[in-house]
């Protein structure tokens, strides 16, 4: 007999969606915590400061290069609301000749009113709070596609997924547009099919420009734009199709105009003209010429779009396994993906792959099942066709789906309702377990594949397991040990005397070099070496710190500061 064990006579609505509140409690708790504990990453006082210049005086010219304005503002309103900061309007742009806008970053957080880390955990807060929207979409998708059980399971992996909790815990961009491309995408799907109304085609419209405001590779949401509209058509026909996307349309184009505040550009003390001579060997200059001329885009939207296909191209140092590249890899996500997500994730993705692929024909949510794989599989390869190779943060966007797809291991019938249960709940306890053991060190998590995140550094660096976070643990580790002063080699976009740590400046990329530094460094004392350094990436000779490479470290401070002593 096959027996399906997804039964609401088990697990009511009401007991799901209570379970569903604890985790998204669960989830408030464990982030807030993480982000009181971390010092900045590289990207997050650019962030915040170009947001926060957007939010309180319009100024959005600063940094458009890489970034439009949404994600940024999600950071800045915490410290916009709570606090009166002090800001210099005169700061030079991003690019501009003689820009102080990355050093004046620093100065804005640490050098302000209010003290750095009350401002940093203000900014985080935004992020977090987009993080609960992504657990509520979560939720509703699964619960339409898999019943309630599916829906709690997808929620608890979303919930206690390393990567989804390092980048909530975070004032970057990195969880946005993770959480507006799905949410963007849950729309579409519910647009394809009959439930699609007026109200969802403006519900999709707003997430969907709000991607597009957060960061570019929301642009990847064009062929599933167009997916849906097809999907409808041949349901629906082309009227009352028409009558659905075109408001969709007009509704993104306007909404993209109200988040700039229907400015074209908006000078303030220190405007300076955007570089646009910088793309004039482009290919798609002619039509960046065209927008501008007619202003049919706030031009630094554009200018951000214009930037991010000339970076996509030109690609930046990165490392992978042992080798280095200017232009990347193939298969760099494809292992940063199978290495840093947890087994069990694996696992039930994969169960659910196959079940879905073996029993489509006869499955009334096959074409749901498809709502969620295709956007992974496109994202997969987009992403890994790009040359930035700096972390498996720009492949993010892809978890939501596949916990949502987990879900769908709760409807498998099987001959053994009692082994596939039995597995099931193994799978998630061991995934409650490495939740449990990586914290507060997510965004350095590993799986079991290499052994333990120590050995990371081994396999990836960068963003993906040493962005400059962990300064709080090294001052922590000196008050433990007694330690004055340490010789010190740190990759992240900081000066460690903000967090108390007197050092003697190693080569590194980009910290402050200190008084006298330069010299000989005489092998004596205590060393402090982050991963990506100890790997060479961004220093002219990749072999700087191999001798220390060599050897066993006295420490491993959050996974990413190695620790020796002579």
């Amino acid at each position: 007999m096959r027996v399906n064990f997804d039964s609401t006579a088990e697990v009511t609505l009401k007991k799901s969606l209570l379970g569903a509140l604890v985790l998204l409690l669960l989830f408030v708790v464990i982030t807030l915590s993480i982000s009181r504990v971390k010092s900045n990453t590289w990207d997050e006082s650019a962030h915040l400061m170009a947001g926060y210049a957007y939010v309180e005086e319009g100024m959005d010219y600063l940094s458009p290069l890489n970034h439009p304005v949404t994600g940024r503002a999600i950071s800045a309103l915490g410290p916009s609301l709570l606090y009166d900061l002090d800001f210099d309007k005169s700061v030079k742009p991003e690019g501009a000749p003689g820009s102080d806008f990355f050093q004046y970053s620093l100065k804005f957080l640490f050098e302000n009113s209010v003290p750095g880390t009350k401002i940093l955990t203000s900014a985080r807060a935004g992020t977090i709070i987009v993080g609960c929207l992504l657990l509520v979409f979560v939720y509703l998708w699964s619960y339409r596609l898999w019943g309630v059980t599916g829906a709690l399971v997808s929620v608890l992996f979303t919930a206690l997924s390393p990567n989804i909790l390092a980048h909530s815990a975070l004032a970057t961009t990195d969880l946005p547009i993770t959480a507006f491309f799905f949410i963007s995408t849950y729309f579409l799907w519910r647009l394809s099919g009959e439930e699609g109304t007026l109200l969802t085609s403006l519900l999709a419209a707003l997430f969907i420009a709000a991607a597009l405001t957060t960061k570019h590779s929301a642009l990847f949401l064009m062929p599933i734009f167009v997916a849906a509209f097809i999907v409808r058509l041949r349901a629906s026909g082309l009227k009352q199709t028409l009558g659905l996307f075109i408001p969709v349309l007009v509704l993104v184009y306007f909404f993209i105009w109200t988040f700039y505040a229907f400015r074209f550009h908006s000078p303030g003390a220190g405007y300076m003209p955007l570089d646009w001579a910088r793309f004039d060997t482009s290919a798609f200059a002619p039509l960046y010429d065209f927008i501008r001329a007619f202003k049919l885009l706030p031009e630094s939207y554009l200018y951000g779009v214009a930037g991010v296909v000339s970076g996509a191209s030109t690609g930046r140092a990165a490392f992978l396994m042992g080798e280095y590249s200017g232009t990347g890899w193939w298969q760099y996500f494809t292992v940063a993906f199978l290495l840093k997500t947890p087994i069990p994730t694996l696992f039930l993705f994969a169960a659910s792959v196959i079940y879905y692929l073996k029993s489509m024909k006869r499955s009334a949510s096959g074409l749901g099942a498809l709502w969620l794989l295709l956007p992974v599989l496109m994202l997969f390869v987009l992403v890994s066709a790009q040359n930035v190779n700096i972390g498996l943060r720009h492949l993010l966007p892809i978890y939501p789906f596949i916990f949502v797809m987990i879900g769908s291991v709760t409807t498998i019938k099987t001959e053994s309702v009692r082994l596939a249960k039995r597995v099931l709940v193994i799978a998630i306890a061991w995934y409650v377990v490495v939740a449990g053991a990586t914290y507060p060190h997510q965004l350095a998590y590993f799986n079991e594949f290499i052994g333990n995140p120590d050995n990371g550094y081994k396999y990836l660096v960068d963003s993906n397991l040493d962005w400059g976070q962990d300064l709080p643990a090294l001052k922590e580790f000196m008050v433990e040990r007694d330690i004055k002063r340490i010789k010190l080699a740190y990759f992240g976009f900081s000066d460690p005397k903000q967090y108390g740590i007197e050092y003697d400046y190693l080569p590194s990329y980009y910290m402050p070099m200190t008084e006298g530094a330069g010299g000989d460094i005489e092998l004596e004392g205590w060393f402090a070496i982050s991963a990506t350094m100890l790997q060479g990436v961004y220093l002219p000779n990749r072999d700087m710190y191999r001798f220390f490479r060599e050897r066993e470290p006295e420490a491993v401070l959050g996974h990413s500061i190695f620790i020796y002593k002579f």
